[in-house]
């Protein structure tokens, strides 16, 4: 490992002033069926396979990386669901445990190096604390209601000063992923007693209907006084859960709202936006916008939507499936809803103005101004500088037929390319957000942006067709590699037609 204060950042090689590095000792977006996890250790999967990880462990990882934020350990069930209560209330009381241990200050040591020195004295640590219960509602307010009840005994000493867990916790997380349920192995009885559609609803690579989940009705929690009063059994998970919004109210209620709420695993922008709308969620991560890039598809939406954006008789693609022929001789941009930098440069006009620039390498490309220079040779040939500083022009934005050549071809600049642009996409999505969100003050903010989301549902389509269109192409291209490929192409050209 690296030496020094931030060794983290200087390993990925990453600036302190611009990029923030966290620790997470298990993927949120991973769902696969897991060991379980003991009361002194969690399993976790790594290149060398199930590993089982301490306390002391991780609390050792910390505080030799030195990461910005700490993703505390949680006791999360990675099998079949529902869970009983009797597993429900272990969660509850490893996960608290294992903060606790995380939010002990680390021991002075006179030998210890400086850079340990200046962790000690930023003490406490940024902590994230994954929100635990599964979807039990009771659950998940019994395991918030304990963040914030008082410590005493043992717990208290250790925790010196913090008088309640949640004085040391700088966040909540809540890994989507595993709310809608695990992947079952397919050979296990398990999977085969289930339903039909149950891969479809509970895989996170494929859109959920909260819709209809959330009209099914879910036992009242208001009878029991307090969640921690109430039942053993009415801790036990539902067989059918609640919705995702009443989950996360459920654990938030009692917790204050100053603090930020990061979600893992949305599936949609749509999904986001209400997440915002209904719960307050603040972050959110990347995941479902580069699984689109890597099977080929190009964003193309933008929040809130522009006032001559008219409703169709069919709501529009979130994105376009550059896999598919049509794009095969299209050669403007990647999005109509934004425009390239050179294009607005070019054409000055009140159409470009109102659409935002995307500034990702795809849409606002620039060269070089100048040679690179590698070596002592380069700086000898090249004699640049001498001709003052030279600002780089932007260049056309590249085309959804040079995508389409690029994704056909298994061109590794391909991914690169939608990656950048589906993120900027989504930057511009949460840009837009809070622009909505400050025009306005109290209320008056929060129904223009309900206002503005039901817009955005109306305009665009949820159920993303062209995810599971664009799936199914890229299966098809990575397919035509390796042996047998000429017999494949041969038996298509047949079943086409196209043979001579």
């Amino acid at each position: 490992m690296q030496t020094g204060p931030c060794p983290l950042h200087k390993f990925l090689g990453f600036d302190m002033r611009r990029h923030i590095t966290s620790l997470c000792l298990r993927d949120p977006l991973d769902t696969r069926e897991m060991p379980p996890n003991g009361n002194s250790y969690v399993s976790a999967n790594c290149i060398r396979g199930v590993r089982k990880v301490t306390p002391s462990e991780w609390r050792n990882y910390v505080y030799k990386m030195q990461p910005d934020i700490v993703f505390a350990l949680a006791d999360t069930p990675f099998t079949p669901p529902p869970h009983s209560q009797k597993r429900v209330t272990k969660s509850i009381e490893r996960s608290a445990a294992w903060i606790a241990d995380v939010l002990r200050p680390m021991p002075g040591n006179a030998s210890s190096s400086e850079a340990q020195s200046l962790r000690t004295s930023q003490h406490p640590l940024n902590v994230f604390v994954h929100m635990a219960g599964g979807t039990s509602l009771p659950a998940r307010e019994a395991f918030a209601y304990g963040l914030r009840e008082k410590l005493h005994g043992l717990e208290a000493e250790a925790t010196k000063p913090l008088q309640f867990l949640d004085e040391g916790i700088t966040g909540y997380s809540f890994d989507l992923a595993t709310l809608r349920g695990i992947k079952p192995h397919p050979n296990t009885s398990y999977h085969q007693s289930l339903f039909d559609d149950f891969l479809q609803r509970q895989s996170p690579g494929i859109l959920q209907d909260t819709g209809s989940i959330a009209e099914t009705p879910t036992p009242s929690t208001a009878s029991g006084p307090s969640p921690i009063s109430s039942s053993v059994s009415s801790l036990a998970e539902p067989l059918v859960p609640p919705d995702i919004a009443s989950l996360l109210k459920a654990s938030l209620a009692e917790l204050p709202e100053k603090k930020p709420r990061l979600v893992t695993g949305a599936r949609s922008p749509h999904e986001m936006l209400r997440l915002i709308r209904d719960v307050g969620v603040d972050i959110f991560d990347a995941g479902w916008a580069m699984s689109a890039a890597n099977v080929g598809v190009a964003l193309d939406f933008v929040f809130p939507p522009h006032p001559t954006d008219k409703l169709d008789a069919t709501r529009r693609n979130i994105g376009h499936n550059l896999y598919d022929r049509i794009y095969a001789h299209q050669f403007g941009r990647l999005a109509d809803s934004f425009v390239g930098a050179a294009e607005c440069a070019l054409a000055p006009d009140a159409e470009a103005f109102q659409r935002r620039v995307c500034p990702c390498i795809a849409c606002s490309p620039r060269s070089s101004p100048s040679h690179i220079l590698h070596s002592v040779v380069d700086h000898q040939s090249y004699t640049d500088s001498a001709h003052g500083e030279v600002v780089a022009e932007y260049e056309r934005p590249y085309s959804r037929a040079y995508m389409h050549h690029l994704l056909h071809t298994h061109e590794m600049s391909a991914h690169t390319l939608l990656a950048a642009h589906n993120l900027a996409v989504l930057s511009a999505l949460l840009t837009g957000v809070r622009e909505v969100l400050s025009d306005n003050e109290g209320e008056g903010a929060r129904i223009r942006f309900a206002l503005e989301v039901e817009r955005f549902e109306n305009l665009y389509d949820e159920c993303m067709e062209v995810f599971s269109a664009a799936r199914n192409d890229w299966k098809g291209v990575d397919r035509a590699r390796g042996k047998g490929r000429l017999g494949r192409e041969r038996e298509k050209q047949v079943a086409n037609g196209e043979a001579d």
